[in-house]
């Protein structure tokens, strides 16, 4: 994934406590807040996990249309329960050309729909990106 997003970095963290706030946190040192969020139909299909995009941005999920600006591209599991980050679940912090990887932290899946995705995620990549809490994503069909 990193060749095709233009290159990365990739690092660890020690902290995987979950907050019970609505996700937020700093992308490329500003503040950050989830508001949107969907998953790639295409890309999850036949995979373990989502391919999910999260937004500060509103905007219409699973229209092809997706905000620009900084996000964060997460692998969710497509079963409830409390994960790992590694190197093949994990996320990408995205601000402009910069793609950094987190591989350690933590993702609580509690609910898992055809139309829908909730639980909670701690990622940091370092001081300056970080974000920890609770989501709600759409689930896009896999023809999207």
């Amino acid at each position: 994934m990193c060749l095709a997003l233009g290159g990365c970095s990739i690092t660890t963290s020690t902290s995987t406590d979950i907050d019970p706030t609505p996700l937020s946190g700093t992308i490329s040192g500003q503040p950050w807040s989830f508001s949107t969020g969907n998953t790639d139909g295409f890309l999850s299909e036949g995979q373990d996990d989502f391919f999910a995009t999260f937004y500060e941005s509103s905007f219409t999920p699973c229209s092809g249309i997706e905000p620009s600006g900084p996000h964060v591209i997460i692998s969710i599991p497509k079963a409830p329960g409390d994960y790992t980050m590694d190197l093949s679940r994990n996320m990408t912090f995205v601000d402009g050309d910069n793609n950094l990887v987190a591989i350690d932290g933590r993702i609580i899946v509690d609910t898992v729909s055809t139309t829908s995705v909730t639980g909670g995620v701690h990622g940091t990549y370092d001081d300056e990106n970080d974000v920890n809490g609770q989501f709600a994503i759409t689930v896009c069909p896999s023809d999207n």
